[in-house]
Order: C-alpha cells, then sequence, then structure tokens
C-alpha cells in the first residue's frame, strides 16, 4: 500500500513536469512582436513581417496548462510527504 502511494505521488509529479515541458514548448514556438495597428480583429496581432496573426488565445492554454502542472506536482509532493509521515507513524506504532 505504501509502495503503490509512493509511485502515484511520483507519477504525479512526472506528469506535472511533462506537461509543464509541453507547455514550455508551446510557449517558446510562439512569435510574438510588437503589435501592429493594421491588425483586422481584436484580440489579434501581427507579427513580424512574415504576415501570420498570433492570436492572444494561443498563449493563454498554455498558461494555464502550466498552472495546472504546477498544481500537479505540488500534489504529487504532497502524496510522498503524507506517506512518509504515515509510514514514520506505523513505525512508531511497531516500535
Amino acid at each position: 500500500m505504501i509502495a503503490s502511494a509512493l509511485s502515484s505521488g511520483v507519477t504525479s509529479i512526472y506528469s506535472g513536469v511533462k506537461l509543464l515541458e509541453s507547455s514550455a514548448q508551446t510557449i517558446a514556438r510562439q512569435s510574438i512582436t510588437s503589435p501592429d495597428p493594421t491588425a483586422t480583429s481584436p484580440g489579434t496581432q501581427q507579427t513580424g513581417t512574415s504576415g501570420q496573426v498570433s492570436s492572444v488565445w494561443d498563449m493563454a492554454e498554455p498558461l494555464v496548462d502550466q498552472r495546472q502542472a504546477l498544481y500537479q506536482v505540488q500534489a504529487g509532493a504532497k502524496v510522498i510527504s503524507t506517506t512518509g509521515k504515515m509510514l514514520g507513524s506505523l513505525l512508531d506504532v511497531f516500535a
């Protein structure tokens, strides 16, 4: 039981780190420069001279994913911490 709890905590941390890495790569791939006043619709901006239009919402999802990854890693760490405390209590009972 303790091994499965530790495994769950480690898996949660691993998944959170992978999500953080993925969202960071998505953010890094975004080519955002200063806004061009000729952008046609609100919430979009012209990027560079290539003519690509990047939506503000393109950045929102990876930023939310990063926050979710943070919480996932924190939850995994809490599971591991609680498992350690539980193991300590069990050892105290049997000692």
